[in-house]
């Protein structure tokens, strides 16, 4: 995606009118020029909120970059490329990470140590030259989006493999890299012995490989790697630990910490004032200031949904969300995209669509390995900071364990909503753990983070509504003269069509689809290269329904109607999945009730943006009834019948005319 920062030249749309900055003040306020010679002197937080809600426009040519920008759209992304280009651009990407050429000056000798170096790591036979590498980073530094190291041309070949380092790659993954803890010699009797077999079936013989080089070979294997298969993950982690003090980072963003916990704290729904039960906090955490930067709370066990939704929210400012609690008292000056973020190894956290959000917005994701919570020691040490100062003085709180909890009611005793628990978590966050001097920096996590933004360029999507496509789920669909199906549901415009009709066929498209939501997707335009919007045609049946609650209605649907169900009946199925859900939160037990504000997507998301999902669902479906035309004004009107008086001639009520 492309990226923006406040340097010289970066010019914003406002209108008719062009702001172009000038220079930083030495007060910290950034001046702008018009076209006209207006002088604006502005602070970064005014220039956030213009750009945040779409006044002032971000102007790409300013940038770098050709080509007129259009911004009701959204621009393309990697994952619209074919698979294989998408690898091309990964491959050279890794190499300007290795090589760091913001650092590095351009050496054709040492850029050549590094190319190589970093060849290795991905096990890359063609190695670019250093001045290949330089023309990519030329393409690259400007805008710091991996689109522009995709191929330019579609032709290309690759070399074949080594027949040899094949077949030892497969004798060693089945001799070697085992418990039984083989010896080399053995690799080499059975790698010879495969060379023979090969060279029974094959005119082209290979050369029979030396004990030598298979040796060589062994010994250049990585020895963490080999050890873990030979001697067991555990033993070859305690050999190959390093202490040096903790993880070293220079500023902030350069590395952000995400991970989940159930809070320690019974959350009750507004309506009933029943537990719905423990919720989930997933927060994201910079490892430099120790700053919390975004947070979600839900029902939802940990997923990649979690994390997308709390990438969204740290990088995008805060000031809008603070507004929806006006007793907040300080700021939460805190955005930007980050370098790197550590995770846990659940395979939910490997999902393709947070692997291409990160890509596309250029963070490098590091996936920790299981029992390794010295990996993000921050964040996990926040977990028990937030539980001891907030989470366990207040009422329903089950404290850390059984024996803290005692013969605690936590059930009778929980009086705190959702909407409250967002609230009073925000409050603590920015008021008091931001303001709080924090023991291993010396300083509190706020002023720690305003002295490294001086010094850290902090970049923002341009689009900042391409975030929510980003973090969408992609997909492939065709297009029909009834548009796109997805899940049981047909979406279509004129836009749409228009694909259609210059294909001159049903074509397939990309699209991104949300969970919170099934009222629209987001469909990539092969020509225009955007994304374009499209509406559910059933709007009756999409309003305030995310895609969860409509698998569910669909598989009622089927269990009451068949496979062959029509609309009205699905509809009919989603008021009786409503209707179960009304009975679930009202249930005796809390699991049932807790899953219930789970499927309604019950979580701090809707609370910022003041909604109420269980409200919502207590709340009938509004139909959309077509109005009546008015009367024509051309005295026509003066002749039609009187309909609501009884006539001879057509029987009304059941009347029979005589």
């Amino acid at each position: 995606m492309i990226r923006f920062s406040f340097k010289k030249g970066l010019t914003f749309i406002e209108l008719n009118t062009r702001w172009q900055l000038l220079r930083r003040l030495i007060t910290g306020r950034l001046q702008f020029e018009s076209d006209q010679g207006e002088i604006q002197n502005l602070r970064d937080k005014d220039i956030l909120h213009l750009w945040n809600s779409g006044k002032w426009l971000v102007d790409e040519s300013t940038l770098g970059i050709n080509g007129d920008a259009i911004y009701l759209v959204t621009p393309a992304d990697l994952s619209t490329y074919p698979i294989k280009w998408q690898e091309i651009a990964k491959r050279r990407l890794h190499y300007l990470k290795a090589i760091d050429p913001d650092n590095n000056k351009f050496n054709s000798e040492k850029w050549k140590v590094l190319i190589e170096s970093a060849s290795k790591e991905i096990g890359d036979t063609k190695v670019p030259c250093a001045k290949s590498v330089h023309a990519w980073w030329k393409r690259y530094r400007i805008t710091k989006s991996i689109n522009s190291l995709l191929p330019r041309v579609k032709s290309g070949y690759s070399k074949k493999e080594d027949a040899r380092y094949t077949i030892f790659e497969d004798v060693v993954k089945t001799v070697y890299l085992n418990s039984q803890k083989l010896p080399i010699l053995d690799v080499v009797r059975k790698v010879q012995q495969r060379v023979t077999l090969v060279n029974m079936h094959k005119q082209e013989k290979i050369k029979q490989i030396s004990k030598s080089t298979i040796y060589r070979w062994v010994t250049n294997l990585r020895s963490d790697i080999s050890d873990s298969s030979r001697l067991g993950a555990d033993v070859a982690r305690n050999k190959y630990r390093t202490v040096i003090g903790g993880l070293k980072v220079r500023q902030v963003l350069e590395r952000v910490e995400i991970d989940h916990t159930p809070l320690d704290f019974m959350v009750i729904d507004q309506t009933t004032m029943l537990p719905l039960g423990r919720p989930w906090l997933t927060l994201a955490i910079d490892k430099y200031s120790r700053i919390v930067v975004g947070f979600y709370i839900s029902f939802n066990p940990p997923s990649s949904y979690a994390v997308l939704q709390c990438l969204k929210q740290m990088i995008l400012t805060k000031d809008d969300l603070l507004k929806r609690f006006p007793d907040i008292k300080n700021d939460w000056p805190v955005f930007g995209i980050p370098d790197l973020l550590a995770l846990d190894n659940g395979m939910d956290l490997h999902a393709d669509a947070l692997k291409k959000a990160c890509l596309e917005l250029g963070i490098e994701i590091l996936y920790c390995p299981a029992a390794t919570p010295e990996m993000k020691g921050s964040v996990e040490r926040f977990f028990r900071t937030i539980n001891q100062d907030l989470i366990h003085k207040l009422p329903g709180t089950t404290f850390s364990n059984v024996g803290e909890r005692g013969d605690y009611a936590a059930e009778e005793m929980a009086a705190i909503d959702m909407e409250t628990l967002v609230h009073l978590v925000t409050k603590w966050f920015v008021d008091v753990y931001n303001m709080t001097p924090h023991r291993g920096i010396g300083d509190t996590p706020l002023n720690k983070w305003i002295e490294s933004v001086k010094h850290r360029t902090i970049e923002l999507p341009v689009y900042p509504a391409q975030l929510e496509v980003i973090t969408g789920v992609p997909a492939r669909r065709t297009i029909f003269h009834y548009g796109i199906e997805l899940e049981g549901l047909h979406y279509n415009n004129r836009q749409l069509q228009e694909i259609r009709k210059i294909s001159g066929e049903n074509k397939q498209v990309e699209l991104k689809f949300y969970e919170d939501q099934v009222a629209y997707i987001d469909v990539f335009d092969l020509y225009t290269k955007e994304y374009l919007r499209v509406e559910a045609v059933n709007e009756d049946y999409t309003t305030n329904l995310h895609r969860e609650a409509h698998r569910l209605a669909r598989v009622q649907a089927r269990k009451k109607f068949g496979e062959q169900y029509s609309m009205p009946q699905l509809m009919e199925a989603r008021i009786d999945i409503e209707n179960i859900i009304k009975d679930a939160l009202k249930a005796k037990k809390m699991g049932n009730r807790k899953l219930a504000a789970n499927l309604l997507m019950h979580d701090s998301v809707s609370v910022f943006e003041s909604r109420n999902p269980i409200e919502e669902v207590n709340t009938p479906i509004k139909r959309h009834v077509t109005k009546a035309p008015d009367l024509l004004d051309s005295g026509l009107n003066d002749d039609l019948p009187d309909v609501n008086q009884k006539s001879s001639i057509y029987p009304i009520d059941g009347e029979v005319s005589s």
